[in-house]
């Protein structure tokens, strides 16, 4: 995927030209849907859906991104703080519903018993849903408690209506995980 700027009087003409030169490989344009949606099956984060301000990048299994070579960087106390380097913190996995229906977007993955305020208490929640066409089936990436040590468990999301939906945490690459298709 790739973002080209040109000027408005040219983009037809750019258009064109581009749909001729990929038509040999059956390229074709596609909306930000999609692309959420294949960015989802590859298992990508997107900032702002699987991130906010309590999210760090070992929770995304992107402990690979912060070098071991720098004295200081930005964000270094925080990842500090015993409650960063706890390893009882909401992380990232997929989620597959069993009945292959989309899971409510932001929906809470319950757990037993209630907090001190009455509600029911939680061991985490979906960042990102869609229907995959490839698959045929909802996929979701989700923060949960633990995640990835709890592979193949079967968790209960709730849904608007108070019914729950029993999901399975499982690897969050839905597709191609071996990246064979990057290479084409």
């Amino acid at each position: 995927s790739y973002e080209i700027a040109v000027a408005a009087n040219r983009g037809r003409a750019f258009w064109d030209a581009l749909l001729e030169a990929g038509a040999e490989f059956d390229v074709m344009p596609y909306g930000t849907e999609a692309l959420h949606v294949m960015r989802a099956e590859k298992g990508f984060i997107m900032i702002g859906d699987e991130t906010d301000g309590t999210v760090i990048p070992q929770d995304l299994n992107m402990q690979w991104a912060i070098s071991k070579k720098k004295e200081d960087f930005l964000g270094q106390r925080a990842q500090e703080r015993s409650h960063m380097v706890s390893p009882d913190r909401w992380k990232l996995v997929g989620l597959e519903t069993l009945d292959g229906s989309v899971l409510p977007d932001g929906s809470y993955a319950v757990a037993p018993g209630n907090n001190a305020n009455g509600q029911r208490n939680t061991q985490g929640r979906v960042t990102s849903t869609y229907y995959s066409p490839t698959l045929g089936r909802g996929i979701a990436m989700g923060l949960v408690h633990n995640g990835p040590d709890r592979m193949g468990e079967v968790i209960e999301f709730n849904k608007v209506d108070g019914s729950l939906v029993k999901a399975k945490i499982v690897d969050q690459v839905f597709y191609d995980a071996e990246g064979a298709k990057q290479n084409v």
